[in-house]
């Protein structure tokens, strides 16, 4: 683009001086005429009347002679200076409209590169932003990773001198199989327990475990990248459930497994594989 702009200014400038060359050897190139054509009469009038300086008469006569053969003369070289001025102007003005037609160009091509620049720019910083954004939701999903596992792992005492986690519990492990009952009972008792103490936080961060990755999902634009905090989080809604089913849970199921199923649609397909 850089070397198309030269050339056109280099072109430009050459047709504003090629004008400008053209005028002053055509206007040297008339006096010339003129000064040889003044000289041709004199010469000739001369050539006839030669000897003395003459008298008065004699001058009057060469006064007519040089103004009957001078009028014509000039009064046609008066209509071609007319029609060269003409002809000058016309091209300076072709030459200036070839100067506004660049210099509008020029301003086009220079609007569209700003143009392109302040869309790039403008995507570079709603990348930024997602970034950002994403790395702040894996954050939270980090730290609510954390806080689950705590509740996982806490000792709930179960009664008859037992303990056991909450992390069994869901697993249905053998040592609280013949204990499912006694534990949702004690899990919904009005009375505080230690089973519904840590139950009750563990659902709660479950639920914003699960939300928190459906949220990450729509940001990272592709179900792909979140598929495995989407799996985590739907083994843990689906084990909450089997031990406390809730309509809220099975609506996160459902989204959650939605995405899934988009993710991996989307990880064997032909362009997702390339």
């Amino acid at each position: 683009m850089t070397t198309n702009h030269s050339k056109q200014e280099q072109d430009a400038i050459q047709q504003q001086i090629r004008p400008d060359v053209d005028k002053d050897f055509s206007f040297k190139w008339l006096i010339i005429l003129l000064a040889l054509l003044g000289a041709c009469i004199l010469a000739l009038y001369f050539m006839n009347f030669s000897g003395s300086w003459g008298n008065q008469a004699d001058f009057g006569a060469f006064g007519d002679y040089v103004g009957g053969v001078l009028n014509p003369v000039l009064g046609f070289a008066t209509v071609g200076l007319l029609i060269w001025s003409l002809k000058m102007q016309r091209d300076e003005l072709s030459l200036s409209r070839q100067e506004l037609a660049l210099t509008r160009q020029e301003l086009k091509e220079t609007k569209e590169e700003t143009a392109l620049s302040r869309q790039a720019m403008e995507a570079q910083v709603a990348h930024l932003k997602q970034e950002a954004k994403l790395n702040e939701l894996r954050g939270m999903l980090s730290a609510q990773l954390d806080i689950i596992n705590e509740c996982l792992s806490n000792s709930v005492h179960i009664g008859d001198g037992l303990n056991t986690t909450f992390r069994a519990i869901l697993n249905n492990e053998s040592i609280v199989q013949n204990r499912h009952q006694q534990l949702r009972h004690l899990f919904r008792a009005t009375t505080k327990n230690p089973v519904q103490k840590i139950g009750k936080r563990l659902e709660i961060q479950i639920k914003l475990f699960a939300f928190l990755c459906l949220e990450y999902s729509k940001e990272s634009n592709s179900p792909t990248y979140a598929l495995p905090y989407l799996t985590n989080a739907l083994s843990l809604l689906e084990n909450f459930n089997d031990f406390q089913p809730q309509n809220i849970l099975k609506d996160l199921m459902e989204d959650i497994g939605a995405r899934i199923t988009e993710g991996k649609e989307q990880a064997t397909s032909p362009s997702e594989s390339l």
